[in-house]
């Protein structure tokens, strides 16, 4: 007689983190993160912005946001799966093709440009990053965020 273990219960397995930082003073961003938001249907993105404490699991060349020169740089980087043993790590153009991914939506199919040379994707995220302050469709400010959208912000 062969002896059965038990299995584990899903039901008692942690909830998967998945958490998109970027720029917190940045508009473009921050109206970037809403839209995602909408399309995360199954709220399992979270954000937090660059300059938050949650930011602190980050290693600093990861939290830059200006260039030497001083001039803006992007730097989205998107935590998948946080804290277990399956965490990964994407920045710049991955990490917003791998949240895309994560919604599970019909945007998920942006998945493929992943596989576009790194030079070319990243080239492209570099060039929108560093005019982002410009990309604010002249708004000064967001609106205020509804409380399922404060509920995914961490700190």
């Amino acid at each position: 007689m062969s002896a059965s273990y038990p299995m584990e219960d899903e039901s008692h397995q942690k909830p998967k983190k998945h958490i998109l930082f970027l720029d917190g003073e940045c508009l473009f961003c921050q109206r970037s993160a809403r839209m995602l938001r909408r399309w995360d249907h199954g709220n399992v993105i979270y954000f937090s912005a660059l300059q938050g404490e949650t930011a602190e699991m980050l290693p600093d060349d990861w939290k830059n946001l200006s260039d030497e020169h001083g001039r803006p740089v992007g730097s989205a980087v998107l935590i998948e799966n946080s804290g277990s043993a399956t965490e990964r790590r994407w920045r710049e153009a991955d990490a917003l093709l791998s949240a895309l991914r994560l919604t599970h939506r019909l945007l998920s199919i942006f998945w493929i440009f992943h596989y576009t040379p790194g030079f070319l994707k990243n080239g492209i995220y570099r060039c929108i990053a560093r005019n982002r302050h410009r990309l604010s469709w002249g708004k000064r400010s967001c609106p205020l965020p509804d409380q399922d959208f404060k509920d995914q912000f961490l700190p």
